[in-house]
């Protein structure tokens, strides 16, 4: 975030713009720097279609919106069975997990209920589109040359320049 600043105050952020009107404006630019990253979900993979499932020359392959169909039914699968529960208890149980020593109370259990959660959600409808498309050339490269954060972070300052915003918010 520091560098982005750096890098847009070398802009005055203050000069005067050739206007039509009398009327001060201020040029606004919004990022949301979360939904940046949701490629995992399927909206991204759009940029690379078809989406095979992997490299090899006969694998199936997917029109973009047939693709995130898939992920959508998956999810909606996930959510219906109570999957996505458990992915947040899995999530939870793992953190506490971490926190906690091997010697203390209650570690043991704990240890158990995550690997029984770990196991429960091998299950999910997402977690098998994941593996099967684990090795797809399409969707490496949304992670490559989209959402490496290198390559947000340079798009963003890029955009950010040619906007000459006067103000920048984040979410």
């Amino acid at each position: 975030m520091a560098k982005i600043l750096k890098t847009l105050a070398k802009h005055n952020p203050l000069r005067k713009r050739k206007s039509k009107s009398k009327a001060a404006t201020i040029r606004l630019l919004q990022w949301n720097i979360l939904a940046d990253g949701l490629g995992e979900d399927g909206f991204l993979a759009t940029e690379f279609s078809p989406i095979f499932e992997s490299a090899d020359t006969n694998s199936k392959g997917y029109a973009a919106n047939d693709f995130m169909k898939l992920v959508r039914e998956a999810k909606l699968a996930d959510t219906a069975s109570g999957m996505t529960t458990k992915f947040s208890k899995l999530k939870g149980e793992e953190k506490k997990l971490k926190k906690m020593k091997a010697s203390a109370e209650g570690y043991e259990e704990l240890k158990e209920s995550v690997a029984k959660l770990k196991e429960e959600t091998e299950k999910s409808e997402l977690v098998k589109l994941k593996k099967q498309f684990q090795n797809s050339p399409q969707l490496e490269k949304v992670d490559s040359e989209i959402l490496h954060w290198s390559k947000r972070y340079d798009r963003l300052k890029r955009i950010a320049l040619e906007a000459d915003p006067d103000v920048i918010t984040f979410q």
